[in-house]
């Protein structure tokens, strides 16, 4: 009897454990997606095998293996079926990753074309960690020389954001309060990992710190947001796709977006860069940061720009656009010789942009006739009368052009300000009339 009972009792614990076991596998998992610090009653079961660091520091993540892909904490703003969806292929860790697509015929949606997800304001504290893993197919992301944003820290007040990563003619930027920051090649095919720490501030006390595969491509001190007043908040994220350029009627060069993200992390100020860089399948340990070779710290009195780089074989100037300032959009493709008529177009405010290839970082234009200028624009779209960089075109004293003929001259440079290697030229000689 007492050979029975111990044996039914050494069955009880050993099931015991394996119940426990099961139980803290279940809590981790159960953790995996959406607020993800531990509860008081699994707090000890955690610490007993794992560390809670990992846990307890991340806000919010999302790694789309759920069936129900975004189902917490953040909202989509989407108009379509097929804006966000859960991918087989391609895939950064697990089996599925989260799809966006954008088609410039798209519904708007809080008022533009847009398939993002939004986090909510609720920010306490504005030391914040963002990470995911990224992959853009290159025959559904071709090359355009208008921007795309993939992520953007919203403040409201129907302000442009004083801090957002754009993808623009294949470069990377981090555009911060208003200035264009070149962080490298826009790679497709293939899966990057991005680190992002941004100690959001107004002041001079703001940091953003941001890792690419484990390499720092930027470390950048000063002001990177709005001051908080009236209806102006605390940055919130949206990321996804956002293409200002195909609102209303928009159109660019292109006319669909494709997007994979994977592995999606929030941290909140205790966060580390182990706590947050993305989890590759077959990989067992977080890669290692690198600093970069030359940090961009944000010391000097005008806040340092990198320039795209390219062989100036490739400059070149590869058509002119009128533009309706009024409206913002293209009109009509401007060839040698040819006559514009204002009144057939229905234009008065107007604008000349030039096409460009790939690796041209400013473009000088010379126009003589009836109104004579000469302008470099050192900021796509690249166009005879500027624009804001956001895609508003100023229309300088063309409001209308003086009927008459004349001559345009454009010629990129591989710098800004009409510096570095000079391109291809292309001249072209048009009459307006009313």
């Amino acid at each position: 009897m007492k050979t029975s009972m111990r044996k039914t009792g050494n069955f009880f614990r050993k099931n015991q454990r394996l119940l426990a076991v099961s139980l803290l596998m279940a809590s981790i998992v159960s953790c995996k997606k959406g607020v993800v610090e531990p509860t008081v009653e699994n707090t000890e079961d955690l610490n007993a095998s794992v560390s809670t660091r990992a846990i307890g520091n991340l806000l919010w993540s999302d790694d789309a293996e759920s069936s129900s892909l975004f189902s917490t904490y953040v909202s989509k703003h989407t108009a379509t079926s097929y804006a966000i969806t859960a991918a087989s292929n391609p895939v950064y860790q697990g089996v599925k990753s989260a799809r966006f697509e954008l088609r410039d015929s798209d519904p708007e949606v809080k008022n533009g074309t847009r398939t993002e997800i939004s986090f909510p304001d609720d920010a306490t504290n504005l030391n914040r960690w963002y990470s995911y893993a990224l992959y853009a197919p290159s025959d559904k992301f071709k090359y355009d020389d208008d921007d795309d944003v993939i992520s953007q820290w919203h403040q409201g007040g129907g302000k442009t954001p004083a801090l957002c990563l754009r993808v623009r003619k294949d470069r990377i930027f981090m555009r911060i309060l208003g200035t264009w920051v070149d962080i490298g090649a826009f790679e497709k095919d293939v899966w990057r990992a991005y680190v992002i720490h941004v100690k959001h501030s107004s002041g001079s006390d703001g940091l953003i710190e941001i890792w690419r595969d484990g390499v720092k491509i930027m470390n950048r001190s000063g002001a990177n947001m709005y001051a908080v007043t009236g209806d102006i908040h605390n940055p919130k994220l949206k990321m996804g796709i956002y293409k200002s350029n195909w609102n209303g009627s928009g159109t660019t060069m292109t006319n669909v977006r494709v997007l994979y993200f994977d592995d999606i992390r929030l941290g909140n100020e205790n966060a580390t860069y182990a706590d947050m860089v993305p989890n590759k399948n077959g990989s067992t340990t977080p890669t290692v940061p690198t600093e970069p070779t030359s940090p961009d710290d944000g010391t000097s009195s005008q806040p340092p720009v990198t320039e795209p780089t390219a062989p100036s074989t490739s400059n070149s100037v590869i058509d002119f656009k009128l533009v309706n300032s009024a409206t913002e959009k293209d009109v009509v493709s401007i060839t040698n010789g040819a006559t514009i008529s204002l009144s057939a177009l229905k234009i008065e405010k107007a604008n000349i942009r030039a096409v460009v290839s790939d690796g041209v970082s400013s473009v000088k234009f010379v126009l003589s006739g009836k109104q004579s200028k000469s302008f470099t624009d050192s900021d796509a779209p690249y166009a005879l009368h500027g624009d804001n960089g956001d895609g508003n075109f100023y229309y300088g004293n063309w409001n209308p052009p003086a009927l008459g003929t004349y001559t345009l001259k454009a010629t990129p440079y591989s710098a800004n300000k009409a510096s570095g290697t000079m391109g291809t030229a292309k001249t072209i000689t048009f009459t307006i009339v009313k």
